[in-house]
């Protein structure tokens, strides 16, 4: 848990603007005293998603995604808290203070690691540059790579020594095991120490979204195999979670309006270096949900750049309908015979490029026409289930529906029974043989009575002492309310005359229920058209809730008292039972 102390992001917040936060990540449109969007964290067709610059907090109303500024930014840029508060600070002008940590603790491992692998960066980097590297930097400049670009993507040389990366960390008093869980070392399967993973290859870091070294892609200069071989999963590194390049080209996507995905590290570097500041890769992996919700962030529009033998298989295009699903459109360009990326630009620079770019085709059009192509027109069976699953993961009814009718069209088979095979289909190209019940995920059911409460005590002291004089504080059952009214509580006797809802949020770092109890709160206290009647309404129901609930603990009881025979405790809890009947007749 963060030590910063609560005074420091308590004056970060006041400094911090939470629409100023959130438009710039997501387009924000003015809707009366408050700001509206498409929700980033989910996918639908009308904005459900609040900005309140009054309170300094967030909400969807559609997936229940809230919080303030701090929140948002951890779910957005998938941070933890510490490192948004610093991001913040850094936007505010505050300097954080050098904070006392627990005794005994130290910079997490994820700051360790990232720590270790940009000191490995750097010994690389003096490597390829030293005379040891000679022969690396020549074939990286016979690849077109200036020594600009080497130093902005951090380009290295593992020289062909089993342990000059671990005896140079060992006089730099770096502890081994940090070396192996950063992936840079492998334990010796004889039991005699470690020896480094990276050998006698141009090193390539790996960079998360925010520009930290997670890993190393390292590549042989001959044609010996594997050509590639990649740091393993870490605590900071999982290949599904990284797009290679994004950090560079993130500005350069949101201008430009839309992604260029290519496959790996040199398609990025050289289109990147001539110009080409949209481009980024997954690293010969097939899109990830994670990957295109980060690339989401940025644009709604992806062109994936193909070679000539991927761009005639329809099994490549497949990989694109997790981006389908993710509700982004996508485009499909088709390099020459023999060309990448990497080669094409070189040999005809970036404007012939981004020619191909603009040129490229709708998926639709381009794999409908690649498998007539490919199987013929009467392979009605073939095209179709290939095609179904992708227009299954559209997400816009409409685009579905256009895409139905214009396959219909194309086989020349009627539109319906289309639809009713569509209904069969699996995500995986696999058939249902029924359809599978679906289970409902229940959100956190919080009681409404106690939420319109707390929702009325955060907006208004006048109407928290109503509450507390009315009701008592101990009356809240819910645990998440209960918390969250005590925090109030202790602010209004800390002299508070107004709780800031941003504010008050920090203080359930790690407690997303609670977060959520404020959020949803907030929400109901701003719909409340007379809350002096919703106040006496809610307090009588939250009354006749606990009675009820009472009642029905103690019946319980009752009979298994009864069962159990113990005289006593019948007599005690049929008193007790009595009790509450009179009160609800008074």
């Amino acid at each position: 848990m963060s030590k910063i102390p609560q005074e420091v992001i308590d004056g970060i917040l006041d400094r911090t603007d939470i629409v100023e936060v959130i438009s710039g990540c997501i387009q924000l449109k003015k809707a009366g005293r408050n700001y509206k969007a498409n929700c980033p964290f989910h996918n639908e067709k009308t904005p459900s998603f609040v900005v309140s610059p009054e309170k300094q907090i967030y909400h969807c109303f559609g997936c229940d995604a809230g919080g303030n500024a701090i929140n948002f930014l951890m779910k957005y840029e998938n941070i933890g808290f510490p490192e948004a508060v610093e991001v913040l600070a850094g936007r505010a002008g505050v300097q954080l203070p050098k904070y006392t940590k627990a005794a005994g603790q130290g910079p997490s491992l994820a700051a360790r690691l990232y720590e270790v692998n940009k000191m490995a960066a750097a010994f690389y980097q003096n490597l390829l540059r030293g005379e040891n590297g000679r022969n690396a930097l020549g074939y990286l400049e016979k690849r077109g790579i200036d020594t600009d670009t080497m130093s902005e993507f951090r380009i290295g040389y593992a020289l062909n020594r089993w342990e000059e990366l671990r005896k140079y960390c060992e006089r730099k008093k770096i502890p081994a095991a940090l070396l192996r869980k950063a992936g840079l070392t492998i334990p010796s399967e004889k039991g005699k120490g470690d020896y480094d993973r990276f050998r006698n290859r141009i090193t390539f870091p790996i960079f998360n979204e925010r520009g930290h070294i997670v890993a190393f892609g390292g590549r042989v200069m001959d044609d010996s195999l594997p050509k590639y071989i990649n740091s393993p999963e870490t605590e900071v590194y999982s290949k599904s979670n990284v797009l290679y390049g994004l950090n560079f080209s993130r500005r350069g996507i949101r201008e430009r309006g839309c992604a260029v995905l290519v496959e790996g590290y040199m398609d990025v570097i050289i289109p990147f270096q001539h110009g080409v500041t949209n481009v980024v890769a997954a690293s010969g992996t097939a899109l990830t949900e994670r990957q295109v919700s980060m690339l989401k962030k940025y644009t709604d529009t992806a062109v994936m750049v193909f070679d000539a033998d991927q761009a005639g298989e329809a099994a490549s295009l497949r990989g694109l309908d997790t981006l389908i699903a993710g509700g982004m459109k996508v485009r499909i360009a088709a390099l020459p015979e023999g060309e990448d990326p990497d080669s094409f630009v070189r040999k005809n620079g970036r404007e012939k490029f981004e020619d191909i770019v603009r040129a490229a085709r709708g998926l639709f059009d381009y794999k409908l026409d690649l498998l007539v192509e490919k199987l013929g027109v009467r392979d009605v069976g073939g095209i179709a289930d290939e095609m179904l699953p992708t227009i299954r993961k559209v997400a816009n009814a409409v685009v579905q529906s256009d895409h139905l009718k214009r396959l219909a069209e194309r086989l020349g088979i009627n539109e319906t029974s289309l639809r009713q095979e569509m209904g069969k289909v699996r995500p995986d190209y696999s058939r249902r043989v029924a359809a599978p019940s679906e289970a409902v995920l229940n959100t956190r059911a919080y009681r409404s009575s106690e939420i319109h409460l707390l929702g009325l005590a955060i907006s208004d002291k006048r109407m928290f002492d109503r509450i507390r004089g009315e009701l008592g504080l101990d009356r809240f059952r819910d645990m998440n309310v209960k918390k969250v009214i005590d925090i109030v509580s202790a602010l209004f006797g800390n002299g508070e005359k107004r709780i800031n809802p941003g504010k008050l949020l920090s203080r359930f770092e790690n407690d997303a229920r609670a977060r959520a109890a404020v959020v949803r709160a907030i929400a109901k206290a701003d719909i409340s058209r007379d809350p002096e009647k919703v106040l006496t309404d809610c307090v009588s129901c939250v009354l006749k809730e606990n009675r009820d609930e009472d009642l029905k603990d103690l019946t319980l009881r009752l009979k298994e008292a009864k069962e159990s025979g113990n005289e006593a405790e019948m007599m005690e809890l049929m008193k007790k039972i009595s009790e509450i009947n009179k009160e609800k007749v008074a």
